[in-house]
């Protein structure tokens, strides 16, 4: 088996992106488990690093009755998943709500006070550590588009073939170190971003943008 962390996984994957790009990107990582990894790429490629929460739709007191994930103010529903659970359209639109408010108050806080970087007409390189599910990782996708993005290419370490399917549906672009689906043949695991707070992403957006670290002398 092959045990990659974070930074290694990054660098890999940074190494392939190159013969994609034609612009300079912006580097999103999708939740604060991404951030490690999008670092190394946003470094590798010279590009702004910025961050874009998902929140999970589940019922309260059930984290197995998932059916659906909020990003950036769009949501994605598992219809069926809806209707298999029995979950009345009001209560569902109560959750999103409250899902969607912890998005936003998850996304402004990891940042630490840096503004989110305009995506509008630019190629948006969304990075997840490998571990990203398929709902989060396709709302997360499809608010970059909504936001304006002309192009977003979705990078991991690996990923499921629903997310692959789900991906290829609104047209993004992937690149995995291992084939979505295949037998598990490596795992990315970094004790020091093992569950990466706040504080640490906030210094890896900062690091990223020249300007911003001077203005907050970090």
């Amino acid at each position: 088996m092959l045990i990659l962390t974070r930074t290694e996984a990054g660098r890999r994957l940074a190494a392939g992106l190159g013969p994609l790009l034609v612009e300079p990107p912006v580097v999103m990582a999708l939740s604060a488990s991404g951030a490690p990894v999008a670092a190394e790429i946003a470094g590798a490629l010279g590009a702004p690093l910025d961050i874009i929460a998902v929140s999970r739709l589940e019922v309260p007191g059930r984290p197995h009755a998932i059916f659906g994930a909020v990003a950036d103010g769009t949501t994605i529903l598992d219809e069926d998943r809806v209707r298999e659970l029995g979950l009345p359209e009001d209560y569902v639109t109560s959750l999103i709500a409250e899902a969607s408010a912890k998005a936003t108050h998850c996304a402004a806080a990891w940042r630490e006070g840096a503004d989110p970087i305009s995506i509008a007409r630019r190629t948006v390189v969304l990075v997840d550590d490998g571990q990203g599910e398929a709902l989060a990782v396709t709302a997360a996708a499809r608010a970059l588009t909504t936001r304006g993005a002309s192009r977003v290419i979705f990078v991991a370490p690996t990923g499921s073939r629903t997310m692959a399917a789900r991906l290829a549906a609104l047209r993004v672009e992937t690149l995995f170190l291992i084939e979505p689906g295949a037998p598990i043949g490596a795992l990315v695991r970094d004790a020091t971003f093992a569950q990466t707070t706040p504080r640490e992403v906030g210094t890896l957006v900062r690091r990223s943008r020249p300007d911003l670290t001077a203005v907050q002398g970090s």
